[in-house]
């Protein structure tokens, strides 16, 4: 997959979610690239300072998963309905 233009086809904040969603493509032979990112915290004065960390309730983790364009539309046919859709997972595109 280096070199090839990739597309997301998964994003979401549910970690077993995304467990789910990596199985589902790696039955089928799909080539794909999963990832965990933590989320920026917004700029400012104390922008370091993420107030949900305090109490151990940080939403930071956005795990992913990204394919190659040419299997985009195989990879979402495999997803859909069996995992969260895209749009609905709570985090803006």
């Amino acid at each position: 997959m280096l070199g090839l233009r990739q597309s997301m086809v998964y994003r979401s904040r549910d970690k077993e979610d995304w467990m789910c969603a990596r199985g589902l493509l790696e039955e089928q032979g799909i080539a794909h690239k999963p990832s965990e990112k933590e989320e920026m915290p917004m700029g400012g004065c104390g922008a370091k300072i993420q107030p949900g960390n305090f109490w151990g309730k940080s939403r930071g983790r956005i795990f992913c998963i990204e394919v190659a364009l040419e299997l985009k539309e195989k990879a979402e046919r495999i997803l859909q309905g069996k995992v969260l859709p895209v749009r609905e997972c709570g985090i803006r595109l």
